[in-house]
C-alpha cells in the first residue's frame, strides 16, 4: 500500500474518493457538467480536514506499522492542509450557485457550516492535541451530510435561473432591467 511509501497518499486518496460523484453524475446525466466537479471538489477537499484530524490521534500507530503518513512524517503540513482545505470548502459552495448549480441560499447556508469547519481546522492548526484535532474530525462527520442536503435542497430545477447568475450578467449589457414610464408621465 502507498501508506508505506509516501505521503502522497492522502491526496491519491482523496481524489479516489472524489471520482464517485462524477461517475454518478455522467451516470444519470449522460455528461459531466461542472456541477459534478463542485461535488467532487467538496469531497476531494473535506477528505482533508477529516483524515487528517483523524490521523493525528493514529501517529503512534501509524508510525509503530511504518506508514508515512503526513501527520507522523511531516506534522506541520498536515495542520496546514487541513486548513487550506477547510478554506477550500467555502470557495467550492460558493462556486455553485455561481456555476447554476444551486442557488444562492446554498452559498449562504453553507457558509455557516464551512466557516465553523474553517474555525475548528485553525485551532487545529493553532495546536494540534487530541482535543483539537477530535472536534474536528467529529465536525467533519456531521458536516459532509449537511452540506449535501443543503446542496439537494437547493439545487436548481432545469430551466430555473439565479435572479443574477454570472451567466445573466455576462450576457446581458445592464444588470437591472429599466422601468418603463408610466402613461401619466
Amino acid at each position: 500500500p502507498m501508506k508505506r511509501v509516501s505521503i502522497v497518499n492522502t491526496w491519491v486518496g482523496s481524489i479516489v474518493g472524489a471520482i464517485p460523484p462524477l461517475i454518478g453524475w455522467s451516470a444519470a446525466t449522460g455528461g459531466l457538467e461542472p456541477g459534478a466537479f463542485i461535488l467532487a471538489g467538496v469531497l476531494y477537499s473535506w477528505q482533508f480536514p477529516h483524515f487528517n484530524s483523524l490521523s493525528w490521534n493514529l501517529r503512534p500507530d501509524y508510525s509503530r506499522a511504518g506508514y508515512r503518513m503526513m501527520s507522523v512524517t511531516h506534522p506541520d503540513l498536515c495542520r496546514r492542509v487541513a486548513l487550506r482545505h477547510s478554506l477550500a470548502c467555502i470557495g467550492i459552495c460558493t462556486a455553485a450557485p455561481m456555476l447554476d448549480l444551486t442557488t444562492w441560499a446554498f452559498a449562504a447556508d453553507s457558509l455557516i457550516l464551512n466557516v465553523y469547519l474553517t474555525f475548528l481546522a485553525y485551532k487545529f492548526y493553532q495546536k494540534a492535541d487530541s482535543n483539537s484535532s477530535r472536534k474536528l474530525f467529529r465536525f467533519t462527520l456531521i458536516h459532509l451530510p449537511l452540506i449535501m442536503i443543503l446542496m439537494w435542497i437547493s439545487k436548481k430545477q432545469p430551466g430555473e435561473e439565479n435572479s443574477y447568475s454570472i451567466s445573466k450578467l455576462i450576457g446581458s449589457s445592464t444588470v437591472l432591467p429599466r422601468s418603463e414610464p408610466s402613461p401619466s408621465q
